[in-house]
């Protein structure tokens, strides 16, 4: 084939193993002249060869299939069409998701897929984002530098119209921004978690083992997040009105509150707290309706990934929007107030490093491990977590370590970590709560009781309806600060700390699922605990 041709035209070939070999190595051909991740595209050949693999066996002899790729906006496309009756690729029918695919797709953060059947063939497409030729920090560290530039140039050549210059022109600029940010991270978050209820109900049917680590997870999160938010609530600045004690009367008037009048007030007023609400009621209705919600979750993925791919749009104005906020504040004179995130930083490491020491202690007292045996079979794939920010760099490695370290099942590790890495994310309840509960204490804002509660949820929710693509801590950061009415300066400042945090953040993360894996299969029989102390 020749490869100019891959580009601009429909490419058919035979589903038979030579032909897919050819058309694989070719396809990495010409994404090896194109700015794609090498790592990304070779993720990508090997998702697309074992989908092809199972069209090939499932399909019969002779069977046509077709492959286009395409450019523009930063992104690359590339479309598959196979004729003949409709099955999803993706499906897996093994529970213990041990195949490449099942391994591949379930945390892949390099690219949005998507798979329909339209008139008699099968459509499944593939969007990789154009890589970035700086990474995240150093663009924000540009960003900062060159805001506090122009902040103390403008306040030195125009000293008088300072003012005036961050109110009326960076300002409007800023809040449009975070608007568009948080209406596309709004109708994100719906789609995946009505869409992630859907698919985990397909897990959870594999036994009650897959109920029991769903179970698990989620209380393990929704405990995590109530213990950091009791204990920040003591620097709270509770309004007058507010009591330091909570009456079932009070308490029912939250409950309350999270409920929604209707289905088109919390979309015209993107009340994130109720959008939530309403995906996850969709979500459950979707679930019970079996094949019958098909149709609609096929929309729901096309909406998701429209979201995904506009918020991936968005986020790469993130330092400009950093720099932006940082000449807003130099020129309106309240800069000096940032110095404070320094102490959440600092914060946020020191709650990790208590997340790690307690994990590390349950599983050590509770299977009678010594420490520096867990510890030392547990440091490769932490390393590599603190060192790459990625969760699919990590994957394999960690799954590697449950396995060949750890002593837990072969069948039951990929599982367990394909469902958890979905979940289960300390890490990210950690941040989202102490940064919205310090923002508000930091600026003396007052707040209640339903305030609080709010902050809670919101953090316990996104913590799981974080979306593995780059950017997605950003947009969950902006539905927080703009659910709770909280300063967009302190945002801008937030996602630049977090650009450092999200080493750490990733790596907590990968550290905390492998232990409560490990603790998941001592207690249901899937650990061979002799060579965990081994």
């Amino acid at each position: 084939m020749d490869i100019s041709n891959i580009r601009s035209q429909e490419n058919k070939f035979l589903l038979n193993a030579e032909e897919i070999d050819r058309i694989t190595e070719e396809l990495m051909e010409v994404l090896s002249n194109e700015p794609v991740d090498r790592k990304d595209a070779l993720r990508l050949k090997f998702i697309l060869e074992e989908a092809l693999l199972n069209y090939r066996d499932s399909f019969p002899e002779g069977t046509l299939a077709s492959l286009r790729f395409s450019r523009g906006l930063g992104t690359f496309r590339i479309s598959l069409k196979v004729e003949g009756e409709s099955m999803d690729p993706f499906a897996e029918n093994d529970s213990s998701v041990t195949s490449v695919m099942g391994s591949l797709l379930a945390n892949s953060d390099m690219l949005n897929r998507a798979w329909k059947y339209r008139g008699g063939a099968n459509l499944v497409t593939f969007t990789l984002m154009k890589k970035r030729k700086l990474g995240q920090i150093v663009t924000i560290l540009i960003g900062v530098l060159g805001g506090a530039a122009c902040g103390i140039l403008l306040k030195a050549l125009v000293p008088s119209h300072a003012g005036d210059i961050a109110t009326r022109i960076i300002m409007p600029i800023t809040n449009a921004y975070v608007g568009l940010l948080c209406v596309m991270a709004t109708l994100m978050c719906f789609a995946a978690i009505a869409l992630g209820i859907v698919r985990l109900g397909d897990i959870s049917t594999f036994s009650t083992v897959g109920k029991k680590m769903i179970r698990s997870f989620l209380w393990v999160a929704f405990f995590l997040t109530l213990i950091c938010t009791i204990c920040m609530v003591p620097g709270m600045h509770f309004g007058r009105s507010a009591e330091m004690s909570l009456d079932f009367f009070d308490f029912f008037d939250i409950i309350i509150s999270f409920v929604p009048n209707n289905i088109l007030t919390p979309i015209l007023e993107f009340n994130s707290v109720h959008i939530i609400i309403i995906g996850i009621m969709f979500g459950v209705a979707m679930l019970h309706m079996g094949q019958k919600a098909d149709q609609l979750t096929e929309i729901f993925d096309e909406v998701n990934i429209v979201a995904i791919l506009s918020n991936s749009y968005l986020t790469r104005f993130i330092p400009a929007y950093v720099g932006l906020m940082v000449c807003e504040q130099i020129l309106s004179g309240s800069f000096s107030a940032l110095s404070g995130f320094l102490k959440l930083f600092l914060m946020v490491l020191a709650a990790d490093f208590v997340t790690l020491a307690a994990y590390t202690a349950v599983v050590c007292i509770r299977l009678r491990v010594s420490v520096r045996t867990f510890v030392h079979k547990m440091l490769p794939s932490f390393i590599i977590a603190l060192t790459s920010a990625s969760v699919g760099a990590v994957f394999m490695p960690a799954i590697d370590v449950l396995i060949g370290d750890l002593g837990v099942d072969g069948d039951y590790a990929p599982l367990a970590y394909n469902l958890g890495s979905i979940l289960f994310r300390p890490g990210y309840c950690i941040v989202f709560i102490a940064c919205s509960l310090f923002t508000a204490g930091m600026y003396g804002i007052e707040v209640t009781w339903s305030w609080v509660a709010a902050a809670f949820f919101l953090s316990f929710i996104l913590s799981v309806a974080t979306p593995p693509v780059v950017g997605g801590t950003t947009v969950c950061f902006s539905i927080l600060f703009s659910q709770l009415g909280l300063q967009s300066q302190a945002l801008a400042m937030i996602i630049s700390i977090n650009a450092f945090l999200e080493f750490m953040t990733v790596a907590v993360n990968t550290y905390s699922l492998q232990s409560q894996i490990v603790l998941l299969g001592n207690s249901i029989g899937e650990l061979d605990i002799d060579k965990l102390r081994s």
